[in-house]
């Protein structure tokens, strides 16, 4: 992954170079030219090359974004050993070809543009991901020393070192006929003659001439190859078949990756490498895929012929084995071959015997290959072999569940019995319930029978295979009891009910008593168990009342309870808690207040909170009322949909509804001159928990809304009645409807519009009022001609009916 980075901020770097924009912004301080590869940093080169940027001046760019000098160095000497200046040339068969590689790292890595990303080999045939794997490519190590079996030929470069009394160093390129010439020596031909060999002809040359020293040990002699020469290979019955040229370090491997491997239909076992027209060797990729040997994995010389011949033989292995796929088979390999060649059988595999599907000349044929037979069979080209799965199914299981120390799955041994069976799981648990156990069993034609056993005196019933036994806990065969309290307890509802349980006791399960409880006076329920109901008595409980309980420590009072018993404990009469209202708006002194009293009205918090500001407006007092449960608020929304259905509202008006309908509480609108001039009247609204009372400041704006041509606000004016606040609005629209005009006072009072005969009685206008237009509801469209022409029709035919009746 680290060298993944590397490589991606390098080409980050060379891609801003190619776009001449200038540095790039990728900092360059982690690079490490070591971990990258010979084939990157020829292409990062040709891409500067390209664009038309000298190399030296991409150096500098580098530096300056924090490349180490260190590194530069390496990329340098890495470049000038690649020595890519030498173009390749493209072939004829869209194959890159050269005539030379002068330098030895210029090497078989620029064929890895011309990769194909699909894969070029149905990955099912097995050793496809040979070819298919873009990892793999058996690159020579040509960054190695020279193996000393190296045959050396026209264009190598030898680089001759004389060390000790005598130092000279000479670097001499093969010539065509062989040879290298070495000064004050002569011609020596080395061509043919391995690494070993040259170093020992060349060593004996010059120990005769000016380098005695050489001869009598006082100076050594190194000879090493400094450029590989390339060899030219010819691959035929491959993906991309060609004339090659490669480095003379190539092996048979390695060529066959550069070609793409064998085609759909070649072989991977009889590959023939054929040299001086004869076949050198045979290939089989099977060897090194199944076993690692890289025998067959030979250096290739100059006019080398790789052919890869179609295969004879393939088999498609299917079903559970390690390695399913496609396998090609040597005359003579076994279905053992084949199942070596697959890693051997899965886990779950069935290994008895094997389906084998064949070709004949007319139809298929389907054969059973037994265990015996696997290291005789031989398969046929075009065969499936199909290895099935083992059966789902045990053949010495048993389960034992329920009230024993250990449940689970057991192993069956003959003879076994529920007893053994029992003692295996560690006996059974106290809550065993030990009258009756249970044997779950298949009988012999799969159907299901029920064996019942005593746990402790009949348990040498004989167990069988995928026999279920199971054991009831006696708490699994009663009926789970509670107990409920309620009332002036902290944690009132349901208690699990257990032996012994007394009233005292359930009361500190409760979280004890309320400052409010009234302990005198507590009333049990008690289920009244009857088998049969008469006329003369149909209470379903008895009503025990506890009096006098004070102490929970003491031990009187002290009731055995009973499953399904509902106790109550009461409430002290004259209890109250300590409830509060919030006074806000225009008041003396808003905020919050605790009722003294539970009646406490309106006029009495007025009081309380010093009365009003001068800027108070006590004709738009209101009260919330925060009261309304899921049950209040359901109603609400059904009725602001019956509204809206009804009026045909439009938005304005139903926002209005829906704004008051949908409010999490109620609006109650106040008359608080007569409130104040009466109080304790009626009108003075008795205060609640959680009310808040508003005192509005004077406003003298009123609002027009609803179905009118200009909706606005308007200054009040005293001297203007209904139709004058209307004609500021520019009048009733054409779809407003007059007679449902309404005003929704300050304080929230709405009132309507009034008519007798002719006339129409308009609700008074005061500050801070709402006037609301509603729309015309929407009428049935008329008949046309054609559906009362139809309805006539109708009509007139019911008449023949009914005079026909008539006439009988």
């Amino acid at each position: 992954m680290k060298k993944i980075l590397l490589v991606l901020g390098l080409l980050v770097f060379c891609t801003v170079i190619v776009n001449a924009q200038g540095l790039l912004n990728q900092d360059l301080r982690q690079i490490r030219i070591d971990q990258l590869s010979d084939a990157d940093i020829l292409m990062y080169y040709n891409k500067v090359q390209q664009a038309g940027i000298p190399i030296e001046q991409a150096y500098q760019m580098a530096a300056a974004k924090g490349m180490p000098a260190p590194e530069i160095q390496k990329l340098k000497q890495r470049i000038q050993l690649l020595n890519p200046g030498n173009k390749m040339n493209s072939g004829r068969n869209g194959y890159n070809n050269t005539d030379t590689i002068p330098r030895r790292d210029s090497s078989l890595y620029m064929y890895d543009s011309m990769r194909i990303p699909k894969p070029l080999i149905d990955p099912r045939i097995f050793g496809s991901e040979l070819f298919n794997n873009q990892t793999l490519n058996f690159e020579p190590n040509i960054r190695l020393a020279t193996p000393i079996n190296y045959t050396v030929g026209p264009d190598d470069v030898l680089e001759l070192s004389v060390y000790g009394m005598q130092e000279t160093n000479f670097s001499l390129t093969v010539n065509a006929e062989g040879s290298v010439s070495i000064p004050n020596v002569g011609q020596i031909k080395v061509s043919g003659l391995s690494l070993e060999e040259a170093t020992q002809r060349i060593k004996i040359a010059m120990q005769r001439t000016v380098y005695s020293s050489l001869q009598s040990g006082r100076s050594k002699l190194s000879v090493t190859i400094g450029n590989i020469r390339s060899i030219r290979v010819t691959i035929i019955g491959s993906n991309k078949p060609g004339n090659y040229t490669l480095s003379s370090l190539t092996t048979a491997f390695n060529a066959l990756f550069i070609c793409g491997g064998p085609k759909e239909t070649g072989s991977f076992r009889e590959i023939e490498l054929i040299r001086n027209n004869k076949v050198f060797k045979k290939i089989d990729l099977y060897r090194f895929l199944v076993n690692g040997d890289q025998s067959d994995n030979v250096t290739l010389k100059d006019n080398d012929v790789i052919r890869i011949p179609s295969y004879k033989s393939r088999v498609d292995l299917q079903g559970y084995v390690k390695r399913p796929g496609i396998f090609e088979l040597l005359p003579g390999e076994t279905f053992s071959n084949l199942l070596e060649f697959a890693s051997g059988f899965a886990d779950s595999a069935y290994r008895s015997s094997v389906k084998v599907t064949q070709f004949t000349d007319k139809e298929f044929t389907v054969k059973d290959v037994s265990t015996d037979a696997y290291s005789s069979y031989t398969p046929q080209s075009g065969d499936k072999i199909e290895v099935s799965k083992i059966l789902d199914r045990y053949s010495n299981r048993i389960k034992l569940s329920g009230a024993v120390f250990r449940e689970g799955t057991y192993e069956l041994v003959k003879g076994m019995t529920v007893g053994d069976l029992i003692k295996k799981a560690d006996g059974l648990r106290e809550d065993a319930y030990t009258s009756r156990g249970q044997i779950f069993r298949l009988k012999d034609d799969l159907s299901k029978e029920l064996v019942s056993f005593n746990p402790l005196t009949n348990t040498n019933i004989l167990l069988k295979r995928e026999d279920s036994v199971v054991i009831k806990s006696i708490l699994e065969l009663r009926e789970d009891y509670y107990i409920s309290v309620q009332g002036e307890v902290r944690l009132p509802g349901f208690y699990e009910y257990n032996d012994s349980l007394t009233l005292k006791d359930l009361i500190v399960q409760s979280g004890g008593l309320t400052d409010a409880a009234y302990p005198q006076k507590i009333e049990i329920a008690r289920l009244i168990q009857r088998d049969t109901l008469t006329f003369a008595d149909v209470r379903a409980s008895d009503i025990i009342e506890i009096t006098g309980m004070a102490d929970l420590a003491s031990a009187e009072k002290n009731v055995l309870l009973k499953p399904n018993d509902v106790v109550t404990i009461r409430r002290k009469p004259g209890f109250l808690k300590l409830e509060s209202v919030m006074v806000s708006g225009e008041l003396q002194y808003p905020g919050p207040y605790v009722l003294q009293k539970r009646e406490e009205r309106v006029s009495d918090l007025i009081k309380r909170a010093g009365g009003f500001t001068p800027e108070a407006y006590p004709a738009g007092a209101f009260i919330k009322r925060y009261n309304l449960d899921d049950t209040i608020r359901l109603m609400r929304k059904q009725t602001v949909q019956n509204i809206q259905q009804q009026l045909s509202l439009t938005d304005t008006s139903s926002s209005i509804v829906t704004e008051n309908y949908e409010r999490e509480y109620d609006q109650i609108p106040l008359n608080l001159a007569r409130i104040l001039l009466k109080p304790g009247s009626p009108e003075d609204v008795v205060l609640k928990a959680r009310d808040q009372l508003i005192i509005p400041r004077y406003t003298a704006q009123v609002k027009i809304s609803g179905s009118v041509l200009f909706p606005t606000q308007i200054a009040y004016n005293e001297e203007y009645n209904f139709r004058d606040y209307l004609s500021a609005a520019g009048g009733v629209s054409d779809v407003g409807r007059k007679k449902r005009i309404y005003v929704i006072a300050a304080n929230g009072r709405a009132k309507s519009t009034r008519s007798f005969l002719f006339f129409k009685n308009y609700p008074k206008v005061e500050p801070g009022s709402e006037i609301i237009v509603p729309p015309k509801q929407e009428r049935m469209s008329r008949l046309s001609t054609g559906e009362v022409i139809g309805i006539a029709s109708a009509l007139a035919s019911l008449a023949g009916v009914v005079i026909a009746i008539l006439r009988l």
